[in-house]
Formats: C-alpha cells, sequence, structure tokens
C-alpha cells in the first residue's frame, strides 16, 4: 500500500506529471487508489481544499482514496510524534498531515509517496527524515512510477 502525502498529489497534477500530458497515468493511478493500493489520510484532502484547483477537484472525485483517521493510525502517529516532534513545528500549519501519512504507511506497512526531500537535519525533520529515522519506505512520484514499470 502507498501512502500519498498532500505534495505527490499537488505537484503531481500540476507540475510534475500533469493529467493533460500523462492522462493514462493519472488513469493508473485511479485503478491503483480502486484496489486499495493507494491511499491517504483525510488530513491530506483538508489540505488540499486550501486551494481550488486541479488537484483538489481530482481529489474529492476520489472518495476511496481518503481514510479516516482511526485507531490503528492514530497509534502509529503517536508513537511516531512520541520520538519525532518535530515533524508537526514547521511549515505554518502547512504539514498537518505529516505525521499521519507517515502513521498510515506505518499501520499498513506501506511505503510514503511525497515529494520532499530529506533536510538532513533531524532537528528540523521532513518526511523523507522521519522515514528513514523510522526504517519505513518512501518514494517521490517518479520513484513510484518506476516501481510500478510503467512507460508512457
Amino acid at each position: 500500500m502507498y501512502s500519498f502525502d498532500t505534495s505527490s498529489i499537488l505537484n503531481g497534477r500540476r507540475d510534475l506529471l500533469p493529467p493533460t500530458v500523462f492522462p493514462s497515468l493519472w488513469s493508473n493511478v485511479e485503478q491503483m487508489i480502486a484496489s486499495g493500493s493507494i491511499r491517504s489520510v483525510d488530513v491530506v484532502l483538508e489540505e488540499l481544499s486550501r486551494r481550488d484547483d486541479d488537484a483538489h477537484t481530482w481529489a474529492k472525485g476520489q472518495a476511496a482514496l481518503f481514510v479516516p483517521l482511526d485507531l490503528q493510525v492514530q497509534q502509529a502517529t503517536t508513537r511516531i510524534l512520541a520520538v519525532h516532534p518535530k515533524l508537526l513545528g514547521r511549515g505554518g500549519g502547512r504539514n498537518g498531515a505529516d505525521p499521519f501519512v507517515i502513521g498510515l504507511a506505518v499501520a499498513c506497512d506501506g511505503c510514503v509517496v511525497t515529494e520532499e526531500t530529506p533536510s538532513g537535519r533531524i532537528e528540523k525533520p521532513r518526511i523523507p527524515d522521519v522515514c528513514e529515522a523510522l526504517g519505513v519506505p518512501w518514494v517521490n512520484l517518479i520513484g513510484f512510477v518506476s516501481r510500478q514499470d510503467w512507460t508512457f
């Protein structure tokens, strides 16, 4: 299972792999959502709702993508924040989903998909820093596409 971060949906649809150029890629993503192979936490949808753009419109149409913060995700997130509390203290409120995205991957033995890059400083961690510290696999969107062996 892949746990998608806000950045992969937003930057993926807007900049990296826009659906006007890569429609079959997004069709494949939608098939993986339907099969349960791609999920995200409902907090990501809340973050996307701050923008009135294609990424938010598309995300609203993907009801199966977003899962509530169930007990397993909450417990995993609590354990993550106990070790990495500074994951929350950055970005002016724009990173509220980050610990839950990792928590979903932990709870489901999955892989995080994010466009964030490692900061290399655990005192100011980003998603990849925390994933690496916890041994949680992560990839960016291009890495995700490569793992699927998709070609366009």
